[in-house]
């Protein structure tokens, strides 16, 4: 009697909870065929030279929980399913700030802007090309939870020891304040106004000047009374930032993650940057603003703030041709509307998403980071 083959061994996924369509696969000796398992939707079986050895599988933009069956003479085996997030091939590119205007993106920003029923500013740039828009980038805004971004940072360049994974994701996915002062406090030591100067101090290690932290997020309701500004917002707050700077910030993470500065430059390396960083800035729950403004299947790693006053969103758009950078800011010394500051931010992602789809068209007129640029 001849005794059945034993099927292979397991294989062994070696995929990153953030990657750039593709990952890695361990394979055993009698595996003679790899299929990947997306969403539970198997694609096709492909032939695979008999290991032990490692296989390259391509995997589709978004996020997708995957599974890998391999199969030999004695059957099937499949590995655990993982949550996986595959931005496309093209999102490699590192890029640099500031770049060059594109006018049609240029006039439409400044379309945006003009119908803000507040002070707002813009910054937009395709990291391949460096063409984009800029519209009062460098006014220094009352940053809100768009800061998150930054403690996040500081977080992941501490390690797991300092703050565990379930607080940050409670901070960052649905933006809890009181997760933030938490997270604030573990940075610090116990108090939140330390752990805010160690965030200010990575982001002048950074080369971010406009942005600060000072203390944690204002949880009682209150409020003092308005101040009209004449030309920029009042800065009575903990958080600061400017357009440009939060672009920086942004580009710095998608740097990071790539392993060619950004926030490497802080002591935080790729695996870290794309576990800690980018995996929560992609699942962020937020829909309304750059999300809002492109196809659901563009992923977008970003963070959004909205108070009474102020409505943000900064991120990193994954176009066909390239990762575009996008930050739109906006403030009133009054009220500003969930709907007007929605309509402006989506209507500046698909704007962008539009003109830079293609790498855009610019010039040698560069952007402006100042006020008013």
């Amino acid at each position: 009697m001849i005794a059945a083959a034993p099927p292979p061994p397991p294989p062994v996924p070696a995929l990153p909870a953030v990657g750039f369509g593709r990952g890695a696969v361990g394979i055993g000796p009698r595996t003679t065929r790899l299929a990947v398992v997306v969403d539970g939707r198997r694609g096709r079986w492909r032939r695979v030279t008999p290991g032990p050895r490692r296989v390259s599988v391509r995997l589709p933009s978004g996020t997708h929980v995957v599974r890998i069956a391999v199969r030999g003479p004695g059957g099937a085996r499949r590995s655990a399913a993982r949550r996986v997030t595959a931005l496309p091939p093209s999102g490699r590119r590192a890029g640099r700030v500031p770049g060059f205007v594109d006018q049609r993106l240029q006039h439409d920003a400044e379309r945006l802007v003009a119908r803000l029923p507040a002070i707002g500013g813009v910054y937009v740039q395709h990291l391949v090309t460096g063409c984009g828009a800029a519209v009062n980038a460098g006014a220094a805004f009352p940053a809100a939870s768009t800061m998150k971004a930054a403690v996040l940072v500081e977080a992941a360049r501490r390690g797991h020891a300092t703050v565990p994974g379930a607080l940050l994701d409670r901070m960052i996915l649905p933006s809890d304040d009181r997760a933030a002062n938490e997270v604030l406090a573990r940075l610090g030591g116990g108090s939140e106004e330390r752990g805010a100067a160690a965030v200010t101090a990575t982001l002048r290690r950074l080369g971010l000047r406009s942005s600060l932290m000072r203390r944690g997020y204002l949880l009682d309701a209150r409020r003092p009374l308005p101040i009209t500004p004449d030309s920029a917002p009042e800065l009575r707050t903990n958080v600061i930032s400017t357009p440009y700077e939060l672009a920086q910030l942004m580009v710095a993470v998608h740097r990071g993650v790539l392993g060619r500065g950004g926030v490497r430059r802080v002591g935080i390396g790729p695996a870290a940057a794309r576990r800690e960083i980018a995996d929560r800035l992609l699942r962020v729950t937020d829909r309304s603003k750059l999300v809002a403004g492109v196809p659901p299947d563009v992923p977008v790693l970003h963070k959004s703030g909205f108070t009474s006053q102020v409505g943000h969103d900064a991120g990193i758009i994954y176009v066909r041709s390239g990762p575009v950078v996008a930050v739109g800011m906006a403030w009133s010394g009054t009220k500003v509307t969930p709907s007007a500051t929605s309509s402006f931010l989506s209507g500046l992602a698909r704007s962008a998403h539009t003109r830079l789809s293609g790498g855009g068209r610019c010039g040698g007129l560069p952007l402006r980071a100042a006020p008013g640029g």
